[in-house]
């Protein structure tokens, strides 16, 4: 299963977000248990551990995130994890950061020419120093009392974060991650649609990831692959999951979700509809042979 975060404004409504009327800003994360999931980030974000480890699971290897480090994480797909020692619990809060604020930024001189161009990887790992720490304790409070004007304050603790890490010894790769992250170029569209085909993301997430409008992102994508987003993309998980029904004995229903179809009946329905036979129907030609 594929979760989303920030969660809509309708389901944010509880104590561990702070979420104004139209943005979810922060999420308090405490955990009793261990957990593995796998998340679409559907904002940029900063993490701050404050007890125990968090784990990202990447393809080369794992990132473990202490509570003296900072990370800054690009909005994507990724799995995961907590690492709770005996008797304690996990702790960390998520700082959501919209492309438009990093905008301003931009705008007002914080990402200066010269600076690298994109980070290595999706995210920034770095030691807190004394001041990102007092801000980490200050911000937590808000958790607990959050003051009768937050929504008025939230941006602006936003923004002080943002240009507190700037002003700090990596504050290069910080603008470097900024200029990235608010990139939307038509060449993005390849990397993005190529790396999450197999996930179960929306066109609209999709244009997300890459910082462009739905309409944008749907112009786009017919000039670079001459078909509209949602008849290529079933294409190619269609192909995926016959080439998985050939080679495997893996269930059909496991199938339709390895290759991002969240409903197995929508996932039979366009499969016979392309190859003119159901996933069963198939396997059952192949047995024959």
């Amino acid at each position: 299963m594929l979760y989303r975060f920030p969660p809509t404004l309708a389901e944010a409504k509880d104590a561990s977000f702070l979420s104004g009327q139209s943005e979810t800003y922060a999420k308090l994360k405490i955990e009793s248990k261990t957990g593995k999931r796998t998340v679409l980030m559907t904002e940029h974000t900063l993490i701050f551990v404050m007890k125990g480890v968090k784990l990202l699971h990447f393809a080369d290897g794992t990132l473990r995130i202490s509570p003296g480090e900072v990370v800054l994480l690009r909005k994507g797909i990724y799995v995961m994890a907590e690492y709770i020692e005996d008797g304690l619990d996990f702790e960390a809060m998520m700082l959501f950061l919209p492309v438009k604020l990093l905008r301003t930024l931009e705008v007002a001189g914080a990402n200066v020419p010269g600076g690298p161009k994109k980070p290595n990887g999706p995210c920034l790992v770095f030691p807190a120093t004394a001041l990102i720490r007092g801000f980490k304790d200050g911000f937590r409070k808000y958790f607990e009392h959050p003051p009768s004007n937050f929504e008025a304050l939230l941006p602006l603790k936003q923004q002080e974060i943002l240009h507190l890490l700037i002003a700090g010894s990596q504050g290069e790769a910080v603008k470097g991650f900024i200029r990235s992250a608010v990139r939307a170029e038509p060449t993005d569209i390849d990397f993005v649609v190529n790396s999450y085909l197999l996930q179960a993301v929306s066109v609209a997430e999709l244009a997300n990831l890459c910082n462009c409008s739905l309409a944008k992102f749907k112009r786009d994508f017919q000039r670079l692959y001459h078909s509209s987003p949602r008849t290529w993309i079933n294409g190619k998980r269609l192909e995926h999951a016959r080439m998985l029904l050939q080679n495997t004995d893996t269930q059909v229903a496991d199938i339709a979700l390895d290759c991002g179809f969240e409903s197995t009946s929508y996932f039979i329905r366009l499969f016979k509809k392309e190859y003119q036979c159901t996933p069963t129907a198939l396997r059952a030609k192949i047995a024959i042979l």
